[in-house]
């Protein structure tokens, strides 16, 4: 997600400023993604831009700077049609740092030992990610949050098959004494 598309989603409710945005933004989404009142201001100039949202209101205040009301303009609903419409990327890469790390270790040092070590302590620290993901969701639910809790449930899942992979990982590379020859 992209925090534009998130105010194009909040400004399609109805028009609104900037401090407004981000606490209509933190009632429905702060929980998982934090955001900044600084980021909400700097994406609203870009928006603006763009096209695909416009000045609605400039209230003048006479010791602040005026407030702007924006409202989305209709670039701005066919982009924000467009976005929701489309599947995500999936992100995982083979290139990823643990990925180049349990590599450079199977395959170039070719030491059990170090191998042994990392794969521990990357199930430690997926083990400390798991847990905070099971608070947040406790979080969620206890504030009868069924987007967040959903959201949460498959990060959760997403961390347990990675501990899942780091143990066949362990079975496939050090168990059968993989490094002792040939190419893992």
């Amino acid at each position: 997600m992209t925090i534009k598309h998130a105010l194009l989603a909040l400004l399609a409710q109805g028009p609104g400023h900037g401090y407004e945005l981000k606490k209509r933004y933190d009632e429905a989404i702060g929980l998982l993604w934090p955001l900044q009142q600084a980021q909400v201001y700097n994406n609203l100039r870009q928006l603006e831009q763009e096209g695909l949202v416009q000045l609605d209101v400039r209230v003048v205040q006479p010791s602040l700077p005026d407030q702007k009301r924006y409202r989305l303009t209709g670039l701005g609903e066919q982009t924000l049609a467009a976005w929701t419409a489309q599947p995500a990327p999936i992100h995982r890469k083979l290139k990823d740092d643990f990925y180049l790390k349990l590599t450079v270790l199977a395959a170039v040092v070719r030491d059990p030992q170090q191998l042994a070590d990392l794969l521990w302590r990357q199930r430690e620290l997926s083990l400390q990610h798991l847990r905070e993901l099971e608070r947040t969701l406790r979080a969620a639910e206890q504030a009868d949050d069924p987007v967040a809790a959903s959201l949460l449930e498959g990060a959760i899942l997403h961390a347990e098959a990675d501990l899942a992979w780091l143990d066949r990982c362990e079975e496939r590379l050090l168990a059968a004494g993989a490094l002792s020859g040939g190419r893992p």
